[in-house]
């Protein structure tokens, strides 16, 4: 049984026209940029034909998640990596405003296991992108520690090589790599499989 998030991480992802890599995983210090939410919405289309007057095929789409991820506090490498912004030479961050393809990274969500013999479920989206800027809170205090944590918009879209959307693997340790499955996705033309069967 899964109980809590224990870290959140992500990976940044350099794309050819051959290729998709991964580089390290950059798990989140607890007390920086630690996880206290994150929820996953299935995104795609329900598809049904009919015959006779009635339903005889149903076919579900999958073009990955949307997913809201609340944080307790947004870091200098969310700022450069997810949303492409600018790191002058005396700390400040530089917002521009201009059109770029938005960069992609894995995102990958460890939660303790309670019950198990391994430690972690390690859920690893492989090819996200940050799909909105988070908005700027902010208030007076009135006496009470009242904090705003940030909430990030991610869409975790299919790779475009191999069709993988997640996969869950189950560990006692964190990933310092991106491991991606050696299966092969199963693509029909009314819809998208996920694959959820790792590679190790």
């Amino acid at each position: 049984m899964e109980t809590t998030i224990a870290k959140v991480g992500y990976a940044m992802i350099t794309e050819t026209a051959d290729e998709i890599t991964y580089d390290n995983i950059v798990w989140f210090k607890s007390d920086e940029a630690g996880g206290r939410e994150i929820s996953a919405e299935p995104s795609g289309d329900t598809i049904k034909i009919y015959a006779d007057g009635q339903p005889v095929i149903q076919a579900v789409g999958n073009s990955g998640y949307e997913i809201t991820l609340i944080l307790i506090s947004i870091i200098d490498k969310i700022e450069t990596d997810w949303f492409n912004k600018t790191k002058l030479e005396d700390g400040s961050i530089l917002e521009i405003a201009e059109i770029k393809a938005s960069p992609k990274f894995a995102l990958v969500v460890a939660k303790e296991l309670l019950g198990s013999t391994n430690k972690y479920a390690i859920d690893t989206y492989f090819y996200c992108s940050a799909s909105n800027r988070p908005s700027k809170k902010s208030k007076t205090s009135e006496g009470n520690f009242d904090p705003e944590f940030p909430e990030f918009s991610i869409a975790a879209n299919p790779r475009p090589d191999n069709q993988f959307v997640c996969v869950t693997n189950y560990a006692n340790e964190l990933p310092t790599t991106v491991t991606v499955p050696t299966v092969t996705a199963k693509i029909n033309a009314l819809s998208k499989k996920e694959v959820i069967k790792s590679g190790t």
